[in-house]
């Protein structure tokens, strides 16, 4: 599936580079067939047109020139917008061309540019946010509104000896309208030096404006998340149906966008940050339908200008096949219920654990909803407290927030002390490959002895094998193993050398060491992204404002 994608990309880009490229040869064109040219003004054209518009149709092409060049990378990225400017834009400079006398050749170079934009304009896709077209056009007309304010205001209020001349009003606004659109002042001898940063701080002005405009106009859209009701209904109902992996559960959760087959019976789910489309893990549905789902989405992004990351997906093949890089991100604990059982339990560790929680009273409990509102309260409680700990927060992508709604959906295991008072607790939630159970979140009260988490998982696990399960997912150590490998790519080197330097200062191999004692089995952890080093720093940028 992965070649036929790339394949298939390769065949459908050729005529956009096509385009971009003949787009960037004839602004090039006409702006060498003006520069390389002189004129003098036949006497049919002068008589037609004045001499500073007949030099100001010069500019003008130099300046469309300019602009092809800039459209040129944004048809590489099959933007509509660009096309329509790409066309409107090569027809008066085509016009240009044949008008004036000895460059009637140079009208090919637009002329073959508006015959390959029309024959491919199924291809130019990308749309731009239709509120960030109107706000730049607003925007270019304020400026340009306020650029001849202050033109006409400061020609106006400029004194004699700045120029040589003194400006009325009116003859403010035409010096200032003959600046804007190329025409020039060439009468004008700026005596000062105020005025000779006035007449460039009105070029600058001109070029800010521009620049705004242009940017407003090529910026990708952005998705608004709006989930309807039935569209999270489907999303659960595939889940229940077609679930395959640990963070399954999670993806229809609030807070999350979803894109569906043409049947509806599979669905990505994913978040837009920054131009960005982060997807929690792979696609969700029939087999048979999860390679065109995925690649029907890739397309999808690619019409929106959105860069495209699958966070760790189980399905890291199918990704290195499409042309996505992949980069290690950590590994994630799995624990053999029986091995615990019948040995890790019984190392000395656990049972010293177990007479120490035991013999000061704690007892560990489990609840199945519905949940009582007391209980509720309590584990609110506890919540609250361990989020005022240090380095305490939580993840709202790749997990759950804390809400009593949520959590009076899951079961909770819970450790009470002597007094019968909550102090720690966790809540299970369902893992999608056959025998694991997992878990969203632990807290703890602040103060409590720091064996009681592992009494709390201790428990929990003896109770999970009873119930027939064969493994506890722990969760994802983040950066643990990454670069260990000899096999490791330089990046993934690189984050190591990071994670052993700053781990020291920050804890950050603490996560890691404190599920070892469980003996788990580690698999490796990626991201699936786009676009290279850059597209990785994106990504990486996306994701830190998720989390």
């Amino acid at each position: 599936m992965g070649t036929e994608i790339r394949s298939g990309r390769i065949k459908q880009e050729w005529p956009i580079w096509l385009v971009a490229f003949v787009t960037f040869a004839n602004g090039l064109v006409s702006i060498l067939a003006i520069l390389l040219t002189r004129f003098h003004q036949p006497g049919l054209f002068g008589a037609i047109f004045p001499f500073g518009v007949y030099h100001w149709s010069r500019s003008v092409t130099v300046a469309l020139g300019f602009v092809l060049i800039y459209l040129s990378y944004n048809l590489l990225q099959r933007r509509r917008v660009a096309w329509w400017l790409a066309v409107i834009i090569s027809v008066p400079v085509m016009v240009a061309h044949v008008f004036h006398p000895g460059l009637w050749p140079a009208a090919l170079a637009p002329a073959l540019t508006i015959g390959l934009l029309l024959a491919f304009r199924g291809r130019f896709r990308v749309r731009s946010e239709s509120s960030n077209i109107r706000q730049g056009l607003i925007l270019l007309g304020i400026s340009i509104a306020v650029a001849i304010g202050y033109g006409t205001l400061g020609f106006w209020l400029l004194s004699q000896r700045d120029f040589g001349i003194t400006f009325n009003p009116w003859d403010s606004l035409v010096r200032t309208l003959r600046e804007f659109t190329l025409l020039g002042n060439s009468d004008l001898v700026a005596h000062t030096r105020f005025a000779r940063w006035f007449l460039e701080s009105l070029n600058l002005l001109g070029i800010v404006a521009s620049v705004f405009a242009a940017y407003s106009l090529f910026r990708p859209v952005a998705n608004r998340l709006v989930v309807l009701l039935h569209e999270q209904n489907e999303a659960t109902n595939a889940i229940k149906e077609n679930g395959r992996g640990s963070y399954d559960y999670f993806k229809d959760k609030p807070g999350k966008s979803y894109f569906f087959s043409r049947s509806h019976r599979t669905f990505i789910s994913y978040r837009t940050v920054a131009g960005v489309a982060l997807c929690l893990g792979d696609a969700v549905g029939p087999e048979e339908e999860i390679e065109s789902t995925t690649a029907d989405f890739l397309s999808f992004c690619s019409d929106n200008a959105w860069l495209v990351s699958f966070l760790v997906p189980d399905r890291t093949p199918m990704y290195r096949q499409t042309g996505f890089s992949l980069l290690k991100i950590g590994e994630e604990a799995t624990v053999n219920l029986e091995h615990f059982q019948t040995q890790t339990v019984n190392r000395k560790y656990f049972r010293y654990i177990r007479r120490k929680m035991e013999g000061e009273g704690n007892r560990f409990v489990r609840y199945k909803p519905p949940h009582p509102a007391q209980l509720l309260d309590e584990v609110e409680r506890v919540s609250r407290e361990w989020l005022t700990l240090p380095h305490h927060r939580e993840f709202g992508f790749f997990q759950e927030v804390f809400s009593r709604r949520y959590i009076a959906e899951t079961n909770l295991c819970c450790v009470r002390d002597s007094a019968g008072q909550l102090i720690a607790w966790v809540n299970e939630v369902p893992s999608f490959r056959p025998g694991e159970a997992t878990f969203d979140m632990m807290r703890h009260q602040p103060g409590t002895h720091w064996g009681v988490t592992d009494y709390l998982f201790t428990s929990l696990m003896l109770a999970l094998r009873q119930e027939g399960f064969l493994n506890l997912n722990m969760g994802l150590a983040p950066l643990a193993g990454v670069g260990e490998n000899p096999q490791a790519t330089l990046l993934e080197k690189a984050v190591h050398q990071i994670y052993e330097r700053i781990g020291r200062v920050v804890s950050m191999k603490g996560l890691r060491q404190y599920k070892i004692k469980f003996e788990p089995s580690w698999e490796e952890r990626f991201i699936a992204y786009q676009g290279g080093a850059v597209g990785l720093i994106r990504v990486g940028l996306a994701i830190s404002r998720v989390l």
